[in-house]
C-alpha cells in the first residue's frame, strides 16, 4: 500500500471506474481528479469547447485510445447513445412503442429532447386514453 492508499483494482492498474464505467485518473496539472478520455482528447487537442463531448467511437469506456475518441455535439452524442442512426445526413429513431424507424423529425419534440414514441403512437394513445376518460 503506497501513500495514497490500496493499489488500485481498476483494469490496467491506475485510476478508478465511476459508477457509469469510465475511469477516472488523478490530474497533475489541475490538482484535482478526472474522466481520463476527456484529459487525453484535451493534451492532443486543447480544451473540449462549450457544447460538446469526448465520445468512445467502439462504445469501450475503458479503451481511451486517442484514435478510439471523437468529438460529437451534446446531440449527436446524445442520439447516438439513445439508438439513433444517422442515415443520409437525418437523424432516425426507433419507435420504442411499436419499433419502426422514422426520421427523428417527426416524433413530438419535449423539453428533455423527442418522444420515445413515433407519433402515430402519440396520437393512437392519446385517442385510447381519451375514451378510457369517457367511459368514467
Amino acid at each position: 500500500m503506497g501513500k495514497r492508499g490500496p493499489t488500485s483494482s481498476a483494469p490496467g492498474g491506475y485510476g478508478t471506474i465511476t459508477p457509469k464505467g469510465y475511469r477516472r485518473v488523478w490530474c497533475v496539472e489541475q490538482k484535482r481528479a478526472r474522466m481520463e478520455h476527456v484529459v487525453v482528447w484535451e493534451r492532443a487537442h486543447g480544451a473540449v469547447p462549450s457544447g460538446y463531448d469526448v465520445h468512445h467511437r467502439n462504445t469501450d469506456k475503458l479503451d481511451n485510445r486517442l484514435d478510439n475518441l471523437e468529438l460529437l455535439s451534446k446531440l449527436a452524442h446524445k442520439r447516438e447513445h439513445s439508438g439513433c442512426e444517422l442515415r443520409n445526413g437525418e437523424w432516425w429513431k426507433p419507435c420504442t412503442n411499436c419499433g419502426t424507424w422514422n426520421p427523428a423529425s417527426s416524433h413530438y419534440k419535449r423539453a428533455d429532447g423527442i418522444s420515445p414514441w413515433c407519433r402515430a403512437c402519440c396520437i393512437t394513445n392519446a385517442v385510447k386514453n381519451k375514451r378510457k376518460r369517457k367511459a368514467l
